[in-house]
């Protein structure tokens, strides 16, 4: 994998990509487990790209030794999925019966379009899509079945909501009782205008998982949604390209023809590309020769390594976060160059979601968020120095004190 110029990866991380491919496939994951492997990083690297249950079926495809924290992280993902899958079964009877219209974008119904099976993908929460209009009926709705608001913290009243519904795409509750989280989205995607939002009237078909009919999108809007989350990510976690490339395995050259043109038509094939350029290169999939042709595809291709693989592919994004802050903003700027997204990006990058909520505006008066925001950053790094200086000065005299 490190032949094209590509971050040179971990024999841990050559091991945990060969589980990843879909069919699983004995002879490479062999192939791959050599003496250099340390399984304590093997396990933590899996848990750091959210695949332990690839792995652990992948090792134990090959007849290999399954380490006891795999076994036991793949435990714990089976019993979360299960709660998981009886939860959205339940809100999307719920949300069907007020007549909201929803979707979930991932989770058990992804799951069992890529894998067939609820005990390989690691699914943390439901992302459930409902329309923008019904996002005050779906938070009531919510609450009502034992979720709470986590994220944004505070109380979301008339004044907030509205800001919070134009500034980001989602919001996260937890049930107060058996901690099922829901990510409850507005809007497919975090920056407006990358790509058209599914009509949920329209790009609906139903999965059954567990016997549960759970609504998701229709294939080609899957594999763009998965393939433009993903860029939007930096492809930071196997994880995602594993579930990208499972679906893939199912297609035929003609299918994924069709899958790019229906991305360079909804304004997306760099996104579409980089997601094709890496299942080659990380799963060995045949793919189109003119994939990674474009500079800009080069370009992600380059940043996604950095976050994925290389000398630090232990660091998740709360290790690093400015380096995955700017790299998401270096992609953002390569996805597309229209200028109304380029505009939006800008916003995105300029005004705090938090900022704005400790100061709900009207729609007319939120342009003023270019000025708020970075005063109220500037205010925050004042007083953090100011602290600091106290500190230092409070703890000088202990310090000489204790010396002496």
């Amino acid at each position: 994998m490190g032949g094209d110029g590509a971050l040179t990866a971990s024999p841990e991380f050559e091991l945990i990509a060969a589980c990843c491919r879909w069919p699983t496939d004995p002879g490479a994951i062999q192939h791959a487990f050599t003496s250099a492997i340390d399984r304590r990083r093997l396990v933590r690297l899996a848990r750091r790209h959210r695949v332990a249950g690839l792995v652990h079926r992948g090792i134990g495809a090959a007849a290999l030794p399954i380490p006891p924290a795999l076994a036991n992280e793949r435990h714990r993902l089976v019993a979360r999925n299960l709660l998981l899958i009886d939860e959205a079964a339940r809100l999307s009877g719920l949300l069907t019966a007020s007549g909201l219209p929803h979707l979930f974008l991932k989770g058990a119904a992804l799951g069992q379009l890529a894998y067939g099976d609820q005990t390989i993908k690691q699914t943390l929460d439901n992302d459930l899509l409902i329309s923008l209009v019904d996002v005050p009926a779906a938070l009531g709705l919510l609450n009502s079945a034992g979720y709470e608001l986590s994220s944004p913290p505070g109380p979301m009243d008339s004044n907030r909501l509205p800001v919070l519904i134009d500034m980001v795409k989602e919001c996260t509750l937890v049930h107060a009782d058996n901690h099922a989280v829901v990510d409850l989205h507005w809007r497919a995607v975090s920056i407006k205008g990358l790509v058209a939002e599914p009509d949920l009237a329209r790009d609906v078909r139903h999965v059954t998982v567990a016997g549960h009919a759970l609504p998701t999108l229709r294939e080609e809007q899957l594999m763009v949604y998965l393939a433009v989350h993903g860029a939007r990510h930096g492809w930071a976690r196997l994880k995602w390209l594993a579930d990208f490339n499972a679906i893939l395995a199912a297609m035929d050259d003609q299918a994924i023809a069709a899958l790019r043109v229906r991305a360079r038509r909804d304004g997306v094939q760099r996104a579409m590309d980089l997601a094709l350029f890496q299942v080659a290169r990380i799963f060995g999939v045949r793919v189109p020769a003119d994939v990674g042709r474009s500079r800009r595809v080069r370009w992600l291709v380059a940043l996604s390594d950095s976050l994925m693989r290389g000398r630090d592919e232990l660091a998740g994004q709360a290790d690093a976060p400015w380096r995955y802050m700017l790299i998401g903003h270096a992609s953002a700027l390569l996805l597309k160059t229209t200028p109304r997204y380029l505009a939006n990006v800008a916003w995105s990058s300029w005004v705090s979601t938090a900022d704005a909520l400790a100061l709900p505006l009207p729609r007319a008066a939120r342009p003023l968020y270019l000025l708020t925001s970075p005063a109220a950053r500037i205010g925050r790094a004042a007083r953090r120095i100011v602290d600091r200086g106290f500190s230092r000065t409070a703890q000088g005299p202990m310090r000489a004190r204790q010396e002496k």
